[in-house]
Parts: structure tokens; sequence; C-alpha cells
């Protein structure tokens, strides 16, 4: 996850955006300043309660957005390969993620 995202960072993000990412980020923080990536355990220590909250409510809003990426692979074009034309990409994905939009009333 975090290869693909080095190799096709996308440049239009702005600098003043936030990064919520799972622990399969944990490099992020060193590209973008605002990334919140749940703490690690230190080694042979114990996790403060303050960063078991912070994980706990990051956890809680990552899985709305996991849901949301599962709803939008219910569309079969989206969880295959794709074979189309390159241009209409874009445009179809963006098709599929209003409709779940509107569907969710977001």
């Amino acid at each position: 996850d975090f290869k693909l995202y080095k190799d096709t960072c996308p440049d239009w993000l702005p600098e003043n955006t936030n990064y919520l990412a799972d622990s399969g980020y944990q490099g992020i923080a060193n590209l973008h300043k605002q990334t919140f990536t749940p703490f690690k355990k230190p080694r042979g220590g114990q996790l403060l309660e303050i960063c078991k909250q912070a994980n706990h409510y990051l956890a809680k809003f990552r899985i709305v957005v996991e849901h949301k990426i599962g709803l939008i692979k219910l569309f079969k074009i989206v969880a295959h390969k794709y074979r189309n034309r390159r241009q209409r990409y874009d445009l179809r994905m963006k098709l599929f993620a209003g409709i779940i939009n509107s569907e969710l009333r977001l």
C-alpha cells in the first residue's frame, strides 16, 4: 500500500490536508506532517491509555471509509481488472462514488 502511494503520490492534494492511515503506512509521516497513524506498543512496554483511545477513534472513522470502499467494489468493473480505455477511468470511478454518496446521503 505505502509503496504504491509513494510511487503515485498525488500532487493535487493541498499541503494542509490531514491524512488518516492504517498501520501499513507507517512511513507516511516523513512525507506529510499532518498524518495520523495508529500508535504502536513499545517493545517490552505498554501503550498509554490516551494512545489506546486515539487508536480506537481512528479505527472508528476508518471502518466507515473501508465500508464505503466495499460498497464501491460492488460494481464489477471496479472489483476486477479495468480493461477499457484509460480516458474514461476517472469518469467512471467518479460516477460510482457519486452513486454511493447519493445513496448514503453524504
